[in-house]
């Protein structure tokens, strides 16, 4: 009787084992659900935000380790390898759009390059992303800013910012790194986006309605942007004398630059801008004794176009009327806010054509 005992004892025992065991393992199952289910519904480990981090961390490294390089395209728009360059921060905004352009930052022993640095500005958007590798649906944000310096004035300056917002984006990655420059210690932040890109931020900075007897009236335009802002697409219009409209034309307009509009190049003063386009022919503003722009009553409007579409935007829009009194020789230069409220812009004799 003593051993039958053990023996259903050891049985029981047994048993309760198993179902123990039984019960733990379907627990495991379970909770292993609900956290791959908890998983799936929150995103915590995204197919997309783990590509995009993937790019991010890619796309930093070629900028930070690499001095990039540029290869125009020849006659025929084959890449001309031939004459392929490191030296692609020499290049002025509209020679680098008529080939591809790998950005980077990398000098000597590492350390970042101002001059390339400096070369960004020359670059558009949609060529810095090319040339890091991105897919064309991405969009980015850049910061370099300086974090360390004995010069207590320059920690937080920054070197260059500019880019689309994470707001507009479904998901976003961003990807650090620090370099030196000399003595101070920069820190380079590269944001990657599912998000649309925006079109470049031009304005009219400046204009004249009135120049002096045979001189020609005159637009400027400005990028506010840190990139390069590719000027196919924009175009300048007029309200007076049944209205008038003209595209810009080819080229790209380099970050922080103006572009002056004139209605006749060979007479038009330019204090420092790169480019003067010829809107005289176009009718839209004055050469000589011809008038284009009305001092009394116009408007000037600054549009774009989308690529590919024939969606046209007006981004910027000055109206003016009798009430501003626009004298001769006397232009008028956007302080900011309305660009129909007279009160926005300033005034001076002869302006300052070409030049911030």
């Amino acid at each position: 009787m003593h051993s039958a005992r053990q023996i259903t004892d050891s049985e029981g025992g047994m048993t309760a084992v198993i179902e123990f065991l039984t019960a733990f393992v379907l627990f495991l199952i379970i909770l292993s659900a609900f956290f791959s289910l908890a998983g799936l519904q929150l995103g915590a480990n995204h197919p997309r935000t783990d590509q995009l981090d993937d790019y991010a961390l890619e796309s930093l490294q070629r900028l930070t380790t690499d001095a990039g390089w540029y290869t125009p395209y020849d006659e025929f728009g084959n890449r001309d390898l031939a004459n392929a360059t490191s030296e692609w921060h020499r290049y002025n905004a509209t020679n680098l759009l008529n080939g591809v352009v790998q950005p980077g930052l990398a000098g000597i022993l590492g350390q970042l390059d101002t001059e390339r640095l400096d070369g960004i500005a020359n670059i558009t958007q949609d060529q810095f992303i090319k040339g890091l590798g991105l897919p064309e649906w991405a969009s980015i944000n850049l910061t370099i800013r300086v974090t360390e310096s004995s010069d207590s004035n320059r920690i937080g300056l920054l070197l260059f910012q500019d880019g689309a917002s994470r707001d507009a984006a479904a998901n976003s990655a961003v990807a650090h790194r620090l370099m030196m420059l000399n003595s101070e210690t920069i820190e380079i932040i590269l944001e990657v986006h599912d998000a649309g890109r925006m079109p470049a931020h031009l304005v009219i900075s400046e204009f004249m309605a009135e120049p002096d007897l045979g001189f020609p009236e005159w637009v400027e335009l400005e990028n506010r942007d840190g990139f390069a802002a590719n000027l196919t697409g924009w175009g300048i219009g007029r309200a007076s004398n049944g209205g008038v409209h003209s595209l810009i034309g080819d080229g790209a307009l380099a970050g922080g630059d103006v572009l002056l509009c004139s209605g006749k190049p060979s007479l038009q003063e330019n204090q420092g801008a790169d480019v003067i386009l010829d809107l005289g022919l176009s009718g839209i503003l004055g050469r000589g004794a011809v008038d284009g722009l009305n001092n009394v009553t116009d408007t000037l409007t600054l549009t774009w176009t989308y690529p590919g579409v024939a969606q046209t935007e007006t981004k910027m829009e000055v109206g003016w009327t009798s009430s501003w009194i626009i004298e001769g020789d006397v232009a008028l230069s956007w302080l900011g806010g309305g660009a129909s409220n007279s009160s926005n812009w300033d005034r001076s004799t002869g302006g300052t054509p070409g030049i911030l």
